[in-house]
């Protein structure tokens, strides 16, 4: 049996770096989870978990909503910038990580994670995902510190129908100026070349 290809199956190789930084963001058993050997403990084992099954999107989503916060704090946040601030949540349906719809309003605090306390676990459920609205597949999650207190989860609130035509436009733009400077520089070296238009 190994080696052998069924007729019409399509195999595929996946590589999905994840960072090793997303160890340090651990996933909060619920109370009937706690003793769950299986139970993903951190969000490295959640996208691995993700790949494992299959689930190629949810990985790429745990990496890319989990990246998007790590990068914010890389950029050292100075507080005065629009941000929103909360209780972050993984879904277990879709692979999205983040504030809850709703969120940075969430009325349950990060669990504790000081040395020799242990982590108090939230009786509430996370609330609705804030990519698909599963209420019921969520866990929080801790931004975790060697040593230091656990962070908020911080992320960019979302962009108002205005603000993301703006965006839309402006990168339709960019990418309009970009074209125009290629064919300008191929027109450019085709006369070079002593190469004629036809007008």
């Amino acid at each position: 049996m190994a080696g052998q290809t069924i007729e019409g199956e399509i195999v595929r190789e996946i590589t999905l770096a994840i960072d090793t930084r997303y160890a340090s963001i651990v996933v909060v058993p619920k109370p009937d989870e706690v003793n769950d050997s299986n139970m993903p403990r951190n969000l490295h084992n959640a996208a691995e978990l993700f790949l494992r099954v299959g689930m190629v999107e949810n990985a790429e989503r745990v990496k890319d909503t989990t990246g998007r916060m790590l990068d914010m704090y890389a950029d050292n946040p100075d507080g005065t910038t629009n941000v929103k601030i909360g209780q972050g949540c993984v879904c277990w349906t879709c692979g999205f990580c983040g504030l809850p719809k709703g969120g940075g309003d969430s009325k349950v605090a990060p669990p504790s994670s000081a040395a020799g306390k242990k982590n108090k676990i939230p009786k509430t459920s996370p609330g609705p995902c804030g990519n698909c609205g599963e209420t019921d597949q969520t866990n929080y999650v801790r931004v975790t510190r060697k040593g230091m207190d656990d962070l908020p989860w911080i992320e960019a609130p979302p962009l108002t129908e205005e603000e993301r035509k703006k965006k839309k436009d402006a990168e339709l733009a960019a990418k309009r100026k970009e074209v125009e400077e290629q064919v300008k520089r191929a027109l450019q070296e085709r006369q070079k070349a002593g190469v004629t238009t036809c007008d």
